[in-house]
């Protein structure tokens, strides 16, 4: 498995490295920049040109009509596993996913959010939030809304996502206050959560990944508060770095002793962008200290969502290191190719555990609003890839097991 690992490796790295057309400029350095984000990118806005009034644009018009943006999305998955003798007898599974909402309303400085989402087992909130724009630099938001923590809007490429988003470190969304700070140079960001975006921590219908609740792990978080900082470098106008540091702090109510224990994370992130190359480099270290009842074991804690919990090592280092390509196409059938190498790593501390690994091959194929994503994901002792969960101790000889995801989405 090894063997046939390095040569997928190999190859592929040799299909990025030498495939590919001349690159435009990056679009903008003003936020951290998005690399191909379907829900921002292609977007039909169903209201927009219906609410919007022609009186608006005349200078002696006092009234001001608020500008309304609908989405949304419907997908469908494939999924061939090599650790299911049930999937792999039916030669895979292919069906409905998701499908989802989404709003924003805009009116002079206010503006707000929503996102909802039904899958096929569960229905759960992603994002929901109104906010101010203080200043043309300066916004809070209130409500349920992404975590400033890490490289964002994602640390990885493919649709898999990589081992941070199952940590609860991308892609997470909680219930709080954030301010946002956003200049040429810096992106200031402050946030404090109360606790999930679900109060409920025995609900393992969520989108986001936290510490869930049930007759035995008791654990779950409250008063959390982040700080971000992401210095935009730009050397010229093919080449931007984003160079940031995060850090996360927070505390755990276990509901059988009432007590209080404590948990932080730090991370260091960078995300770079040569034409329509990007590289992503993210540390995370993070430690959870519950305080469990007697005999229960404190190096473990228990994540949940998309309907499942499993157990995670409480103290550890992550890794991150992606590469992906963005290939111009502009043709009838075809508009744009994203090739990809996401890779993480789950590194527990000593006597806490052995080390997760997720390996996801990919590309996507894009033509307007529809996205295809081909996944192959690789993972030892990772959950979601044949593991018992994350960062848990296993034999030394744990196999590989290996996965085949194909996600066919329309995003409007």
């Amino acid at each position: 498995m090894k063997w046939s690992l390095f040569k997928i490796f190999f190859f592929w790295v040799l299909i990025i490295a030498g495939y590919g057309k001349s690159f435009s400029q990056i679009e903008s350095i003003d936020v951290d920049t998005v690399f191909y984000e379907p829900s921002n990118k292609v977007k039909t806005n169903f209201l927009k040109d219906l609410l919007k009034s022609k009186n608006q644009k005349k200078k002696d018009s006092v009234k001001q009509i608020p500008e309304l943006n609908l989405g949304g999305a419907i997908r469908l998955n494939y999924a061939y596993k090599d650790y299911d003798d049930q999937n792999k007898d039916r030669l895979g599974d292919f069906g409905f996913e998701m499908f989802r909402i989404d709003a924003d309303i805009t009116y002079k400085d206010i503006f707000f959010l929503v996102e909802f989402r039904w899958y096929s087992d569960f229905n759960a909130i992603r994002q929901g939030y109104f906010g101010y724009h203080v200043t043309e630099n300066t916004s809070f938001q209130i409500g349920i809304h992404q975590v400033p923590f890490g490289m964002l809007p994602y640390a990885s490429h493919s649709f898999w996502f990589n081992a941070t988003y199952y940590l609860g470190f991308e892609d997470d969304y909680d219930a709080g206050i954030k301010l946002i700070h956003d200049n040429e140079k810096w992106n200031l960001q402050a946030a404090f959560y109360k606790n999930p975006e679900y109060t409920d921590s025995e609900r393992y219908g969520r989108y986001s990944f936290d510490l869930v609740t049930d007759e035995v792990q008791t654990n779950e978080e409250i008063n959390q508060f982040n700080l971000r900082a992401v210095y935009k470098w730009q050397l010229n106008d093919n080449f931007l770095m984003n160079l940031g540091a995060s850090a996360e702090t927070g505390q755990i109510y276990n509901k059988t002793t009432e007590k209080k224990g404590d948990r932080h994370a730090l991370a260091l992130h960078g995300n770079m962008f040569y034409k329509k190359w990007n590289f992503q480099l993210q540390w995370i270290n993070y430690e959870f200290n519950p305080k469990n009842p007697e005999g229960l074991s404190d190096k473990t804690v228990q994540f949940g969502a998309f309907m499942f919990p499993f157990l995670v090592s409480s103290k550890a280092n992550v890794y991150t290191l992606n590469v992906a390509r963005q290939i111009d196409i502009n043709g009838k059938y075809l508009d744009n190719i994203k090739l990809y190498l996401d890779t993480s790593m789950v590194k527990p501390k000593i006597d806490f555990g052995s080390t997760s690994k997720q390996i996801v091959i990919g590309t996507t194929l894009i033509k307007r609003g529809l996205y295809a994503y081909f996944d192959y994901i690789f993972g030892q002792n990772m959950w979601f890839s044949g593991g018992p969960g994350i960062g848990l101790t296993h034999p030394g000889d744990q196999n590989w097991n290996s996965r085949l995801n194909i996600n066919l989405g329309y995003y409007f």
